[in-house]
């Protein structure tokens, strides 16, 4: 349930920067990200994630998103999966058993995008 009070402050759209030319180049896809506050399959993340079309949800992009738009900077999400929200398998158990995975991928993609975006201009990306 969305407390009233808190929806203005809690539900955003931040824009992030468009890296076609990254994402080609490093066979990344493309999605929206939403957020919300708990690891759990939550009916109101369903309508907020199908509302705005986003791919996965996560705990920390959209805070990463805020603080950039306060800063007039500009940003956007590295992501992995670690579960599947609506799977078959308990959230718990799916995060556990991907958790390896997602930290070499990672551990892969980080270096990669720093390497492509250094020294490229927004427009390159």
């Amino acid at each position: 349930m969305l407390l009233p009070i808190f929806v203005d402050y809690g539900v955003h759209n931040h824009k992030a920067v468009e890296t076609p030319r990254l994402r080609e180049a490093l066979k990344f896809k493309l999605g929206v990200v939403s957020t919300g506050n708990s690891l759990d399959h939550v009916e109101a993340d369903d309508a907020l994630m199908a509302a705005n079309d986003a791919s996965v949800k996560d705990m920390e992009a959209a805070a990463v998103a805020w603080a950039a738009e306060l800063y007039s900077v500009p940003y956007f999400a590295l992501k992995v999966v670690t579960d599947i929200v609506d799977g078959a398998h308990a959230t718990e158990e799916e995060f556990v058993a991907n958790f390896a995975m997602a930290q070499r991928r990672l551990q892969e993609a980080v270096p990669a995008t720093l390497d492509y975006v250094l020294g490229r201009s927004l427009e390159e990306l």
